[in-house]
């Protein structure tokens, strides 16, 4: 699996905020973060649908990365215990001491959700030994590129048309920060 979704959409809804179901009612304010489940995998799916309508990955993809020991997946929840309506996810893949982020999505702006669940999976690759994390973040989205500037991250490379939107090929920007112990 590619890690395509980094920035497909920026963190706390920067490429547009969702449809649908989620925008039925507003978040309690009260939200929490809880490691991805396969039980999650369906509502994670849904939401790629909205967020990377061309790009979304399928629930037998999902589940493959979540149940993937070199994977570390984290959704954002209403409630305390992170246990009601999903309102974002994301994902790294650990390999030795290095981390990439595979994806990252919120349904919800404002409330810091982007924020709390980069901090996670920086974490969680600090705990497993990384001493840097990689990304990709689409070329044409300045959202999520000064969100991951502001959070540390340098452009380190580029890889031309790696993104494939509609038959047209959008490049990829590599940005990379050191996880400090």
């Amino acid at each position: 699996m590619t890690d395509q979704h980094a920035s497909g959409s920026a963190p706390d809804g920067a490429a547009g905020s969702a449809a649908g179901a989620h925008r039925d009612a507003e978040p309690t304010g009260k939200w929490g973060l809880r490691p991805a489940t396969l039980e999650d995998v369906e509502a994670i799916a849904h939401a790629e649908l909205e967020l990377f309508p061309d790009e979304s990955w399928t629930v037998f993809q999902l589940a493959e990365e979540v149940a993937h020991p070199d994977r570390r997946y984290v959704l954002a929840a209403d409630g305390v215990d992170a246990q009601g309506r999903l309102l974002g996810y994301a994902g790294i893949m650990i390999a030795g001491d290095l981390a990439d982020l595979h994806t990252i999505g919120t349904l919800r702006e404002g409330l810091g959700i982007g924020r709390a669940l980069l901090t996670w999976c920086e974490q969680q690759a600090r705990a497993a030994g990384a001493t840097s994390m990689l990304l990709e973040v689409r070329e044409d989205n300045a959202r999520a590129r000064r969100f991951y500037t502001a959070a540390g991250y340098c452009e380190i490379d580029r890889r031309r048309g790696y993104y494939r939107i509609r038959g047209r090929g959008i490049d990829a920007l590599v940005m990379q920060r050191t996880l400090a112990a």
